[in-house]
């Protein structure tokens, strides 16, 4: 199974050559197909520097409330970390929409041992892969990441085998504990909560519990940087979580960029402070 996917990938992937300016030229590869079932296929695009060295991995997950978004809001990320030095792979996954909770998470893990299939052809170091996930992506990224092959999270898919155990993880702007969350509001409700959990929290409690990071952290949980805009609760989301996580013994680190609201960390004047922080924290786990 491993070497038919790994020749459908070939396949399916194309070369570009990517000038980069004074930076380093970059290889991409789009709409590499990285699970399907049946006639559903879920596929990435990948970017590298263009040159022969082995470089650790990032997996990007985007945001968008569970329903909606797209990977191309991930674009300027990928390309800036992958100058930067690292293989980066930006997916799609199955929304709210079409699949119910953990469909986008077994997708994520999906993407991952994809990754660590395919290390040879990506040039990827396989045993320091990190992610980063915004909003909602930033909750699918907490959520692998401290679910590292767990069989709760089995997926027959694609690769079971693999393992999708990530070395380091960054979270912006993302919920980790959506119990917590939808209790303090007002309703009692939050709508793409309903649509991704499939009901109600009085209806399904058991569903959003399993669906909050905070509920899985253990010792064998990676360093996980967490990231906020000035203007988008900068750090309020975390406490407890940043508590069990120094209980556990777990490195775990908070930057705040400065006049930043929810979901800016994609294009400039916010993409580069991101972007930074994002590296400062990578080099120090994966290189």
């Amino acid at each position: 199974m491993k070497q038919r996917i790994y020749y459908t990938v070939l396949i399916a992937a194309f070369f570009i050559e990517a000038n980069a300016g004074e930076e380093l030229p970059l290889k991409i590869g789009r709409e590499a197909t990285y699970v399907s079932e049946g006639e559903r296929s879920l596929t990435l695009d990948w970017f590298r520097p263009d040159n022969d060295t082995v470089y650790p991995g990032v997996l990007l997950v985007h945001g968008g409330g569970w329903t909606s978004g797209n990977r191309a809001g991930f674009e300027e990320t990928a390309n800036t970390l992958a100058r930067r030095g690292y293989v980066v792979v930006n997916i799609s996954y199955r929304l709210a929409t079409e699949t119910k909770f953990p469909g986008a998470v077994l997708d994520g893990k999906a993407a991952i041992r994809w990754m660590r299939a395919n290390a040879e052809m990506l040039g990827l170091d396989s045993d320091n892969i990190g992610a980063v996930g915004g909003s909602a992506g930033g909750h699918l990224v907490a959520m692998i990441a401290s679910t590292p092959d767990d069989p709760r999270f089995a997926d027959s898919r694609s690769l079971p085998e693999g393992s999708d155990a990530l070395q380091a993880a960054v979270i912006m702007g993302a919920g980790i504990d959506q119990v917590a969350r939808v209790k303090e509001t007002r309703s009692g409700r939050i709508e793409n909560c309903v649509i991704f959990f499939g009901g109600e929290y009085d209806e399904v409690p058991d569903v959003y519990a399993m669906g909050s990071p905070i509920n899985h952290l253990s010792e064998t949980t990676p360093p996980i940087l967490m990231i906020d805009g000035e203007f988008d609760q900068p750090g309020e989301r975390y406490g407890e979580y940043r508590k069990k996580l120094d209980a556990l013994g777990v490195r775990n680190e908070f930057v705040m960029i400065p006049g930043a609201k929810h979901g800016q960390w994609g294009k400039e004047p916010y993409l580069s402070p991101f972007t930074d922080a994002m590296v400062t924290f990578l080099d120090s786990t994966l290189k």
